[in-house]
């Protein structure tokens, strides 16, 4: 039995198989900007928002009616030791040569789609590893100012056949352990580009229930993007928007910018889009900048015309005072922002954003660190027809007894895979020990596979001093701390 308090995708536990994905449907408002506003407004604060934790839920931001931040709300909530997020980013947004504004290339490749694609929520994909589209988005596609273009077709064919084969020796080679039995893990240089591939927009409730996501693309009915970098101090948003209808979008510094209000309502962000204004042709992919003088911003709305498109904001979790900001002692810590319940109503912590400490008061943890993967399989997670990710883990036990992970289950892709000590024991000192001492802390690498962002991703812990769950683990950026 699933028990949920707002409209969110996430990983839970239902006895010995944790069921997939679940959502709630929501009715979208009238074809009023007005009541649309509202409506994405209210989707969007459910899930966006951060520092919603169930011990203070009347503390915190105020909000106006349009549920934007308050400035000087906000300047007090994050500790001044912590390090300002932009500098965690690691994914070298930067290093393909595109500026604002800029096509980021045509992808070329068709999409399978199966035929027996469930809807979303439907528990029948539990543990399988086909059966919801395919949404790898085209890694194969062209690059902008391909150096092939003028040579022959014959040299082309060459060269993709030798490229193709040093690649798959590369995978081949990345799943095999060296002679000490460790894998040798391949960073991935960045995400997979934006295609222009047919996909299946997203529902409201779905893009509400997603989160900002880092990880994947998120598809609507106008336009589709994937977000390459977004952080908070500086405030900064650089985003791949690919148009799928048949007019022009033109971005401007009006229907996508950054907010944040001071006490009297007035937006104070400083937002400004490069190079404004962007035009996008119907088919065309370019590459958005967002910035704003306020470091405090952390939210983007988008105001077109054509269609709702719910704001988004920086993943990384900013805590309150009374809140952790990480994993560093064992003092005991018992808050949380969400409890979902297995079958035989077992209680399970929910960390719902990277860098949200959760507790019971016998451990803690938190999601502290990602990076994405070109390896085929790390352990019996495969890549498939996705890639691979591996989540950091920091766990505290703050109890006077060992705590134990009697099981552990990696969920993504359409993938449910039991781990065993044994198999994450391939990452060498990366590995997460499945054993703590009382009063000590421990970290880990935990792998799961990504595909799109109908999939639940998340990490399940079964230890002997409670439940616990890292979701939402496509809003992770590629960081770590």
């Amino acid at each position: 039995m699933f028990f949920c308090h707002i409209s969110c995708f996430i990983i839970f536990p239902t006895g010995k198989n944790p069921a997939n994905l679940q959502h709630r449907t929501k009715q979208t408002g009238s074809d009023n900007m007005t009541f649309k506003k509202t409506a994405v407004i209210l989707l969007s604060l459910s899930v966006f928002l951060s520092g919603c934790s169930s011990g203070i839920s009347n503390k915190g931001s105020k909000k106006t009616e349009k549920g934007e931040e308050i400035a000087d709300i906000q300047e007090t909530v994050e500790p001044e030791n912590q390090e300002p997020v932009g500098t965690e980013i690691r994914e070298p947004v930067e290093t393909d040569g595109l500026e604002p504004g800029e096509k980021t290339g045509e992808s070329s490749g068709t999409q399978n789609v199966p035929a027996d694609v469930p809807a979303p929520g439907d528990n029948s994909k539990e543990g399988k590893t086909s059966g919801i589209k395919d949404a790898d988005n085209g890694t194969k596609g062209t690059k902008t100012g391909d150096s092939n273009s003028e040579k022959s077709p014959t040299d082309q064919a060459g060269k993709k056949n030798t490229d193709n084969a040093a690649k798959e020796s590369s995978n081949v080679e990345s799943s095999k352990s060296n002679n000490d039995g460790l894998v040798k893990l391949i960073p991935m240089a960045k995400l997979p580009d934006l295609n222009m591939d047919p996909q299946e927009p997203f529902t409201l409730e779905e893009k509400a229930g997603m989160g900002t996501c880092m990880l994947v693309p998120v598809y609507h009915k106008t336009l589709r993007y994937q977000i390459r970098e977004f952080t908070r101090n500086p405030s900064r948003l650089v985003i791949d928007i690919g148009n799928t209808s048949d007019k022009t979008i033109v971005i401007t510094d009006e229907n996508m910018y950054f907010s944040i209000l001071d006490m009297e309502g007035n937006n104070i962000a400083g937002s400004k889009v490069q190079g404004a204004p962007v035009s996008i042709a119907p088919g065309e992919i370019k590459r958005v900048v967002v910035t704003a003088q306020n470091p405090d911003a952390g939210i983007v709305f988008f105001e077109f015309e054509q269609e709702t498109i719910p704001s988004i904001s920086v993943p990384i979790f900013r805590p309150f005072p009374n809140e952790a900001a990480d994993v560093t002692d064992t003092t005991p810590y018992n808050k949380h922002a969400y409890i979902t319940n297995d079958d035989e109503g077992n209680p399970f912590i929910v960390s719902q954003h990277p860098m949200q400490v959760v507790g019971n008061g016998k451990a803690k943890m938190v999601g502290c660190g990602l990076m994405i993967l070109e390896n085929e399989k790390i352990g019996p997670v495969e890549k498939q027809d996705g890639f691979l990710a591996l989540v950091k883990v920091r766990i505290a036990n703050t109890s006077n007894e060992v705590m134990t992970i009697n099981r552990l289950t990696s969920h993504g892709g359409g993938q449910i895979v039991d781990l065993t000590e044994k198999d994450l024991a391939v990452l060498g000192d990366k590995a997460l020990p499945f054993t703590i001492k009382p009063h000590s802390i421990v970290e880990g690498w935990i792998p799961f596979k990504v595909r799109e962002a109908r999939d639940g991703h998340g990490i399940v812990f079964y230890t002997n001093l409670g439940g616990f769950i890292l979701g939402y683990l496509q809003t992770y950026p590629v960081f770590e701390r």
